[in-house]
């Protein structure tokens, strides 16, 4: 897809799973990569086997619960590449368990990641990813199967 090739994707739970994937995808494409995730080790294999294939990467630790989080890693993906084209919140998190057993702090972690996260990587500070870059914010798939 020659329309991606050169752009700048920033991809919340890059580290593994489907926001590796997605970013494998991105770097294929010809797209520059700004990984994030909570965590670090992972994000360093990740952000490595993407270089290792040509891609340029930038890796940034965040939270993306935390407001001010979301805030330095757009920072660094405009610092790093001048723009941010498309921003894809995949970060995300679950327990097991029946629902009565889950503990409080269970249910305040997965509200901060999957509720206030992507109000926040979505909502929140779009205006903020807006103001230097025509941004196409995704929650989904970002190919057809």
């Amino acid at each position: 897809m020659k329309v991606l090739r050169g752009k700048v994707a920033v991809i919340t739970g890059g580290a593994s799973g489907i926001g590796r994937s997605v970013a494998e995808r991105a770097a294929a494409e010809g797209m520059k990569v700004v990984l994030a995730d909570i965590e670090e080790s992972p994000l360093n294999l990740t952000a490595g086997a993407l270089e290792s294939s040509g891609a340029e990467v930038e890796a940034v630790v965040a939270d993306v619960s935390n407001g001010s989080d979301v805030e330095a890693l757009r920072d660094r993906a405009l610092e790093r590449f001048g723009a941010v084209h498309l921003v894809h919140n995949n970060a995300g998190v679950g327990v097991g368990g029946l629902l009565w057993t889950v503990p409080a702090a269970d249910w305040k972690w997965i509200l901060g990641v999957n509720l206030w996260g992507s109000s926040t990587g979505s909502g929140r500070s779009s205006r903020c990813w807006s103001s230097r870059a025509r941004v196409t914010l995704s929650t989904r798939h970002l190919w057809p199967a």
